[in-house]
Parts: structure tokens; sequence; C-alpha cells
């Protein structure tokens, strides 16, 4: 906590610099709407100002980058050699006792465990009246469900051999649902978690363990050979996305509650 608010601290000071320099006064002066709009934005007190600001750039980066990488798994033919080479040196190395291990760790990705985790997290969240958070939830989630299978269906990728898979799937194989679903899943309750602890410990060993398991699922999935690597980063990236909308939602909810309200801005 102590480094986040030397960060914040050093941010409003380049800012604070920049908006003295003449030609910024300027600029102000002849632009007062524009530069307004711009200034709140890159506000650094309220999360409706850099933050969000933030979390849309990295969420278009993150559109230019799946869609690169769907591009790619159709028509580079290296990508396709990696992704082979990939699965079978991992099935190389598979063994049973792991393989039963990470087939259990894999549910962490699987529809069951978003309506029965996500059931349980609703029902603390009602008892504590966090309507929002409940809200941003399930619209990420559906969010989920409708871009895995609508990429799904427009990619149109085969599964890896089925000699090489520790189960069978009959679906398509790019993105991998499992990846987005446990990124999503895993990543909101953390991030509830996270909102209403106080100890920066804590803290750390939220996102330690919802990053360990989330990367655990996705190494599942191509290690049980029912996806490519490819499957597993864009199913990552998509999650991401879909877990930005999910954290702005809540937060600019929140934010615009107690400005009505007249209780003091986080």
């Amino acid at each position: 906590m102590r480094k986040q608010h030397i960060l914040v601290d050093k941010a409003r000071r380049v800012a604070g610099w920049l908006l003295r320099r003449p030609v910024v006064v300027r600029l102000r002066q002849r632009f007062p709407q524009t530069t307004s709009f711009i200034a709140n934005r890159l506000h650094t007190g309220r999360f409706v100002g850099l933050p969000l600001t933030l979390i849309i750039l990295t969420a278009l980066l993150n559109m230019m980058l799946l869609s690169n990488l769907a591009e790619s798994v159709v028509e580079a033919e290296w990508v396709v050699q990696v992704d082979k080479k990939f699965n079978i040196l991992l099935y190389g190395i598979r063994s049973e006792g792991l393989s039963q291990a990470l087939y259990t760790v894999t549910w962490l990705g699987d529809r069951q465990a978003v309506f029965v985790l996500g059931g349980l997290a609703t029902a603390v969240l009602l008892f504590r009246r966090q309507w929002f958070s409940i809200v941003a939830y399930w619209l990420a989630m559906g969010g989920v469900g409708l871009s895995v299978r609508f990429g799904k269906t427009i990619i149109s990728r085969a599964r890896p051999q089925q000699d090489m898979a520790y189960y069978l799937v009959d679906h398509f194989s790019f993105p991998s649902g499992h990846a987005t679903t446990s990124l999503v899943l895993i990543g909101m309750l953390a991030y509830l978690l996270y909102r209403h602890l106080q100890a920066a410990w804590q803290r750390r060993l939220v996102v330690a363990l919802a990053l360990l398991l989330i990367g655990l699922v996705g190494f599942s999935r191509m290690y049980l050979g029912v996806h490519y690597l490819s499957d597993v980063v864009a199913g990552y990236l998509l999650g991401i996305l879909w877990l930005l909308v999910g954290i702005s939602l809540v937060e600019v909810l929140e934010y615009n509650r107690r400005r009505h309200d007249n209780l003091p801005l986080p």
C-alpha cells in the first residue's frame, strides 16, 4: 500500500508540473472543454479518471492482440507447428497421477463451477447488500459464455489429436473456454475479496492464489491434451477483457452511487 501511495504521489507531481507549463496553460485557456475532459480522464484521485483510462487502453491493446492471434491461428503455419510440438512435449512427460490432479483442477473453468462458486458468492453479496457486485459478476460471466461460443464458431478449430487427449471433447478448440472462464471466475471472486480485505499481506495472498489457480487451469488444458497453447493464450486474453468489464462496472457504479448520495468519494 505504501508503494501505491508513493506512485500516486509521483503521478500527481508530474501532472501538476505539466499543467503549469506555459504551452499547456495556453491550450487550457484556448480549449477549456477539451482540456477539462482530458484532465478528468487523467485524474489520479478517482477510479473514473486515470485508472479507468488505463483499463480502456489495456482493453483496446488486448483486443488487438487477440485479433492478431486469431488471425495467426488461421493463417500462420508456424503458430500451428509450435502448438503441435508443445502438445507432443507435454504428452511425452504425462503421468497418470498428475493427470488426475489436473483433471480435478480443470473443474474451476467448467460451467458448473461458475454456478456453484458464483451462487455461493451471490448469497454472501446479497447478505452484504452488494448489488453492483452481483450484477457485474453475472454480466461478466454471461459475456464469457457468449463470446467463447462465438469465437469457437467463427474460428472452428479442431481439437488436438484424440489419441493424445486424456479425455474426449467434441466441440471446437479456439479459444479455450476453461481458460477464459477460470480467469474471469477466479479473477472476479479475488477482486471482490480483495476490496474487503485491509491487510496488505492478505491482499497479496489472494492475488497470488488467484494467479496460481488460473495458471493451473490453463496448463491443465494443454497437459491433458484437449487444447493447444494458442487456445489457452486466446482464452486468457478474452478473459482479461471480461474481467476488466466486471471490475470497471463495480467501480463506476459504486462511484456514481457515492456521488449521488453525497458520500466521500474513494
